[in-house]
């Protein structure tokens, strides 16, 4: 997008410190949550992605950052902390922003559903979003997407308490988009879930006698070292994505 000259709109966000990482360098600076960013470096800052702009291009440098709190105006010098991101080494002083405001009413559009026409769009998109969820796995097993994209229960609680924070709309819609995910992987062909089930009737029925109980012990014994297997990448992206 920004190779034909577009981006995305962002609501304008004031320079207003909404969250502060303990033990970051605007932490030990003394800066904290509420705090409204003047300048850094004597230049003047209007927004958050102005101050965002500030720090990522200087990495390792000592800013001094100009702010309010309150009636009263402080300066503090700030060593920016360097990081890698997407290749690239950028500056970061571990600070969010507060929640962003919300849209105007022009960029809004309300579209009324009536209960059978609500009811055909919550399962096309249903079946569109456990769509998508086939196409990522398979491109996880062939390669083109990374087995980072995997999450496990960690990550699951930490967006479960991200999506209650943000609205019981958005909490919803996470637990919508957690059981099509279950459901997804409760139908792959592993013997030990539904789908590996519905593989062995299909045998079975095209086979038209049973599968001897030693070929089931072995497919269930499959099954579960898969999904052990799984579970332990799941779990190791969290805990990289916690400590890392």
């Amino acid at each position: 997008m920004s190779g034909l000259g577009l981006k995305f709109y962002e609501p304008p966000i004031p320079p207003l410190l909404g969250v502060v990482e303990p033990d970051g360098p605007a932490a030990h600076a003394g800066l904290k949550a509420g705090d409204s960013i003047v300048a850094v470096n004597d230049v003047t800052v209007s927004d958050f992605q102005e101050l965002v702009k500030q720090i990522r291009g200087r990495a390792g440098e000592t800013v001094a950052i100009h702010y309010r709190r309150g009636t009263q105006e402080f300066s503090a010098q700030v060593p920016v902390k360097a990081d890698v991101d997407e290749g690239k080494t950028v500056g970061r002083i571990l600070v969010r922003p507060p929640p962003p405001p919300p849209y105007p009413d022009s960029m809004l559009r309300h579209i009324h559903l009536s209960l059978p026409a609500a009811f055909v769009r919550a399962n096309t998109e249903a079946w569109d979003m456990t769509a998508l969820q086939a196409r990522l796995f398979w491109r996880m097993l062939t390669g083109h997407v990374s087995m980072k994209n995997l999450s496990g229960p960690l990550s699951i609680a930490e967006y479960a308490g991200d999506s209650a924070a943000l609205g019981a709309v958005s909490f919803l819609y996470f637990l919508v988009v957690v059981s099509l995910a279950l459901g997804f992987m409760n139908l792959l062909p592993i013997p030990i879930l539904d789908g590996g089930q519905i593989v062995f009737q299909t045998i079975e029925w095209l086979k038209g006698s049973p599968l001897s109980e030693r070929f089931q012990t072995i497919g269930q014994q499959l099954g579960i070292a898969l999904l052990v297997v799984l579970m332990g990448v799941a779990l190791f992206n969290d805990l990289s994505r916690q400590f890392g």
